[in-house]
């Protein structure tokens, strides 16, 4: 059945019966244009699911859109997602043009749909009942799958007066619902290994490879943060791991007090700091700091697709400075 789905991220990957679940609705409800919901415990990578959907359906060569809503100012949401209409005395040319109208054709993926007000959620539930009858408040027919997510129990929040009860009865209609990793141990391991070779091939660190202690640590850990807690544990035990073997210490390096960005220096540069303070005059400050500096601004522009605004955001230095330094260092975009 897994086969069967025509793209599947591999962030999603495994055999156990729980997930194989998730991939049979994956692929019944991407024949369906219906709104559906996506619930699930925050780290198991909903969205996955929804472009999953997406592009198992015939709306595949058409938008996908994300919005996070638990970003959006609530005020804003509706004016975001729907856009607005001008004023009398606003020009005609000037209205904003919502994120419904950027999806048309396609699916807008609304993430963390508890987050906001019931306002916007009865506006979005009229927009669904609307579209549903062949019409919108604009009087035109919108083409468009909308897809929501929650991390909440909408039917407790519906119950508790905390969510629109005609939202959530339109929603709940169509439902699929993501298993917490602890609930799927026998697909740890492939992910795990996935993780590990995505990370060695994007760090070039040379192959690698788990030891039994880590094996059995990552498959009896429960993983409160699911999915992206394994992808963003196993990701930097590649990176400060030394030699061929990942162990067991190599995967706690995020237990509280238990490794510093100090350790990490420290087991990094111990053995070429030997060599070098063995030297006289061999500028040790500027060649390590040069050295680190240059690794940081690469990791970071890999990691933003080569986005400088965005790097120099992360980086928290002017992007003219990292532009400099770019050209400095001769780092390869």
């Amino acid at each position: 059945m897994e086969r069967d789905i025509l793209v599947k991220p591999p962030q999603i990957m495994g055999s156990s019966p729980k997930i194989l679940k998730v991939f049979r609705e994956i692929k019944k409800t991407a024949l369906k244009n219906s709104a559906l919901l996506i619930s699930g415990e925050s780290g198991t990578y909903k969205e996955l699911i929804a472009k999953a959907i997406h592009y198992n359906s015939q709306r595949k060569n058409s938008p996908f859109v994300v919005v996070d809503l638990s970003s959006a100012p609530r005020g804003l949401t509706g004016s975001e997602i729907f856009g607005h209409e001008n004023s009398a005395e606003e020009d005609s040319n000037k209205g904003k043009i919502g994120k419904m109208d950027e999806a048309e054709g396609g699916t807008i993926f609304l993430n963390d749909i508890a987050e906001t007000d019931m306002s916007f959620q009865e506006k979005l539930s009229n927009f669904l009942k609307k579209e549903k009858s062949g019409l919108n408040e604009k009087d035109r027919h919108h083409d468009i799958r909308i897809i929501c997510s929650t991390t909440n129990n909408l039917k407790d929040c519906a119950a508790n007066g905390q969510f629109q009860e005609g939202l959530y009865s339109i929603l709940s209609a169509v439902h699929i619902k993501v298993p917490p990793l602890r609930e799927r141990k026998e697909d740890i391991l492939q992910l795990g290994r996935y993780f590990l070779q995505e990370s060695v091939r994007k760090f070039e660190t040379g192959q690698k490879e788990f030891s039994r202690d880590a094996r059995d640590f990552l498959v009896k850990h429960d993983w409160p943060g699911n999915i992206r807690e394994l992808e963003s544990t196993i990701r930097k035990a590649v990176i400060v791991s030394n030699g061929p073997v990942i162990g067991k210490k190599d995967l706690l390096v995020d237990d509280v007090g238990s490794y510093s960005i100090k350790d990490f220096l420290e087991e990094k540069l111990r053995k070429y700091l030997k060599e070098m303070t063995k030297l006289g005059n061999c500028h040790l400050y500027e060649t390590v700091m040069s050295e680190v500096e240059k690794s940081l601004i690469t990791i970071v522009l890999k990691e933003t697709g080569g986005n400088q605004l965005k790097a120099s955001k992360t980086l928290g230095i002017n992007r003219n400075t990292l532009r400099a330094k770019i050209k400095g260092y001769k780092v390869r975009i």
